[in-house]
């Protein structure tokens, strides 16, 4: 098992890149490669960690993990109240059952570090003078704002997000179907990749029009592309099945809607909203349509654009801000 941690490019080339949406003409054959590159991925379980010590010897068993996860034991443990807080937590009769279902979910994570590898792997190839950091899981009490979060040099996890759409305590939380239908250990590698795009590469722009929201979209969604070739669309756009093939089919009358009702330079952020933000539909597009159609238009755009212009780099796609020079190199017309 130890071997299949350990990724080599060379191995990447031969993969055949499967998309869902086969009216797209992807950018990334990875001839390209030549030299292996290998990256080790070791996910460290804090919070198995830290539920499973013996709470009769509490102090002594935090100390003898202080090397590992002193990320997350910053205070002083001899000092008493910050043993009782930790104390506290692993005896919290909520969070003993939260944990136990993670364990239940993710009784090993041999196949999440095989495919955090792959994911690290190519991000390394497509931007070598970024560090790849350290993983840790932990349990962090249904903290689904922000599942998975970058912080100097550690990336952490909340496994406790993707127990599956079925886990109870989602739905006691108050969230939307549509939302808990993604919190799922499939979407756990997707979020982990999107996680390193937006600290290390996503530029924000003070003022946007619809299409630089379109565009800025459709430039995560390529990188998904690039870093995570085998993923199905539908789980890097968060569609069900049936919405995926909505999209693509109404392609060309989603596209004629936006042109025809002049939205692309439109800056009303309530507008916007109704065509970025998740949901269960677009609105204006009927109950069987995906929410996020514009981030869907804003894929299909960049990479036409990548097609239209195949000397370009991931790097350098990123450092273009020009929506409009973007969307005119594509001659996207679906």
């Amino acid at each position: 098992m130890k071997n299949l941690k350990k990724f080599s490019v060379i191995l990447l080339i031969g993969m055949i890149i499967f998309q869902a949406c086969t009216t797209r003409n992807l950018k990334f054959p990875q001839a390209e490669i030549s030299n292996p590159i290998e990256i080790d991925v070791q996910v460290h379980r804090y919070g198995k960690t830290l539920f499973e010590l013996d709470t009769n010897n509490f102090k002594e068993g935090l100390k003898s993990i202080y090397q590992e996860y002193n990320f997350f034991l910053e205070g002083d443990l001899d000092d008493s109240a910050n043993v009782q807080k930790l104390y506290n937590y692993v005896s919290d009769t909520r969070l003993v059952s939260i944990y136990k279902e993670t364990i239940e979910v993710f009784p090993t994570i041999d196949e999440l570090e095989v495919e955090i590898a792959g994911g690290f792997s190519r991000f390394h190839y497509f931007f070598p003078e970024i560090s790849i950091p350290k993983v840790y899981t932990y349990i962090s009490d249904m903290y689904y704002e922000v599942p998975v979060w970058r912080k100097d040099s550690a990336l952490i996890i909340a496994l406790d997000i993707y127990l599956g759409k079925d886990f109870p305590l989602y739905r006691q939380l108050g969230l939307p179907m549509f939302r808990i239908r993604n919190m799922a250990p499939e979407y756990l590698t997707v979020d982990v990749m999107k996680a390193m795009y937006q600290e290390e590469l996503s530029i924000d722009y003070k003022r946007k029009t619809l299409l630089n929201r379109m565009i800025d979209e459709g430039k995560i969604l390529v990188y998904l592309d690039a870093v995570l070739p085998n993923v199905h669309d539908s789980i890097k756009i968060r569609f069900t099945g049936n919405q995926l093939n909505w999209a693509i089919e109404n392609e060309k009358n989603v596209w004629a809607f936006l042109v025809g009702n002049e939205l692309l330079y439109a800056t009303d952020y309530h507008m916007q909203t109704k065509l970025m933000q998740d949901g269960p539909f677009t609105e204006g597009f009927g109950n069987d349509s995906p929410s996020r159609l514009g981030a869907f238009i804003g894929w299909q755009i960049v990479n036409d654009y990548l097609v239209k212009n195949p000397d370009l780099s991931l790097r350098q796609l990123f450092d273009e801000t020009d929506a409009q020079l973007i969307l005119q190199k594509s001659r996207y017309k679906p």
